[in-house]
């Protein structure tokens, strides 16, 4: 009996002595599906492609966001092509919502979007690049602020900020990357459209004002007319003291959140606007309830994308 005791027990610490060694080495062999030193794919967005693209007049590269419409490789088709500022950040919520109402549903048609971003290493950088190429005049307070905003979100020390690039900017677009664009993708020459929000409402407005034939549709979601004291306005009466007309469909939209700066000037221009007659031009404007200036972007493209393109 004593023998047989011995023997179970012996056999017991033996499966204990094997099951800590497995599981020892399962351990230091295998590695958990949250690991920090896994490296996996990061997410991709379907029907996408990115392009390098140098600006001479710019002297930089921009990094190009491609989403081809669902039917682009399956037909000969010439598409209506959008052009999307801000699109580090901007680039995914704009197109899901285009690929969301284009199909299958049909509310806008298919269309081709370029959104134009910044190679860039942190966020801080695009921070400094928008500020540079959407903005008409030189503020040196203005881009102090953002100096030191960004640098404190970041970390760095090397953050370099300097408004007034719209001019060169816009030549950029329309001498080097529209070009580029028609050239290699089937998009159409007179159906373009250009979609900015907050900062990137100035550049949309600039663009309105110094050369509305680029695009055939104009986005200014929040727009910051504020800049250098309402210079938009300045720009908007110098347009209408030589032209007749403004033939474009122009959507402009705030939250009803958002300073009353904001709404003000927003509520002046389309005023402004109105008040000329002029027979062409197709303007639309909506204040969101209940939406601040971060959280009005998502339903203020949403809602001009269906009036634009209505």
């Amino acid at each position: 009996m004593l023998s047989q005791n011995t023997t179970v027990l012996k056999s017991c610490l033996l499966f204990t002595i094997l099951f800590l060694f497995l599981s020892t080495s399962c351990t230091k062999n295998s590695k958990l599906p949250n690991s920090s030193n896994q490296k996996f794919p990061e997410v991709t967005l379907f029907g996408t492609e990115t392009r390098i693209l140098h600006s001479n007049i710019v002297n930089e590269d921009f990094e190009l966001y491609i989403s081809f419409p669902s039917s682009y490789f399956k037909s000969d088709t010439v598409y209506p092509v959008l052009f999307c500022l801000d699109a580090n950040r901007s680039f995914g919520l704009v197109c899901n919502l285009v690929n969301v109402l284009s199909m299958p549903h049909n509310e806008i048609p298919e269309i081709l979007i370029v959104g134009i971003g910044y190679r860039i290493n942190g966020m801080e950088d695009w921070g400094a690049l928008r500020r540079r190429d959407f903005t008409p005049t030189h503020d040196p307070k203005s881009d102090k602020y953002w100096v030191d905003l960004l640098s404190r979100l970041s970390g760095r020390d090397n953050i370099v900020v300097r408004s007034g690039g719209a001019q060169k900017f816009l030549e950029f677009i329309s001498t080097e990357l529209i070009p580029f664009i028609e050239s290699n993708y089937r998009v159409s020459s007179t159906d373009r459209a250009l979609l900015g929000y907050s900062a990137g409402g100035i550049f949309t407005f600039y663009t309105l004002f110094q050369h509305p034939e680029i695009f055939k549709r104009y986005f200014a979601g929040s727009p910051s007319i504020d800049w250098d004291n309402g210079i938009v306005f300045k720009y908007e009466n110098e347009y209408a003291a030589t032209h007749k007309d403004l033939p474009v469909r122009l959507f402009m939209s705030a939250g009803n959140l958002e300073s009353e700066t904001m709404l003000k000037n927003m509520k002046k221009m389309a005023g402004q606007l109105q008040s000329r007659s002029y027979p062409y031009l197709e303007l639309e404007t909506h204040i969101f309830e209940n939406e601040t200036h971060a959280s009005c972007y998502a339903v203020a493209v949403s809602r001009g994308l269906k009036i634009l393109y209505k």
